[in-house]
C-alpha cells in the first residue's frame, strides 16, 4: 500500500471520529438551545480524535480495534461535551456575578 493510501485511510479514521465526537455536541446543543455550547465544540472533537487514536495506539489495529475506536472516539466526545459545557457556563456564571471592578 502506498504512503498515499495509507495517508488517506488515516484522514478518514479522523473525519469519522471527529463526526463521533459531533453527535453528542449536537444533541447537547438541541437541548440546552445553543445555549453555552459553542466553546464546547472543539473540546468535544479534539476528545474525540483523541479517544479513536489511542485505541491503535495501545495496539489493537485490526477490525476489532476499528470498531472499539468508534466506541471510544464516541465516548470521547460525550466526555469532551460535558466538559465543554462545564467549562463553558462556569466561565458564564462567572462574568455574571458583577465582580467586574
Amino acid at each position: 500500500m502506498t504512503f498515499e493510501a495509507r495517508l488517506a485511510i488515516v484522514l478518514l479514521y479522523f473525519v469519522l471520529w471527529g463526526f463521533l465526537g459531533l453527535l453528542p455536541w449536537t444533541l447537547v446543543a438541541v437541548a440546552r438551545r445553543g445555549r453555552a455550547v459553542l466553546p464546547a465544540l472543539p473540546i468535544a472533537v479534539a476528545a474525540a480524535w483523541l479517544a479513536g487514536v489511542l485505541v491503535p495506539i495501545v495496539g489493537e489495529r485490526d477490525a476489532t480495534g476499528f470498531l472499539v475506536s468508534i466506541g471510544t472516539a464516541f465516548a470521547g466526545g460525550v466526555a469532551g461535551t460535558a466538559a465543554g459545557v462545564a467549562l463553558s457556563t462556569r466561565l458564564a456564571s462567572n462574568d455574571q456575578d458583577g465582580d467586574d471592578a
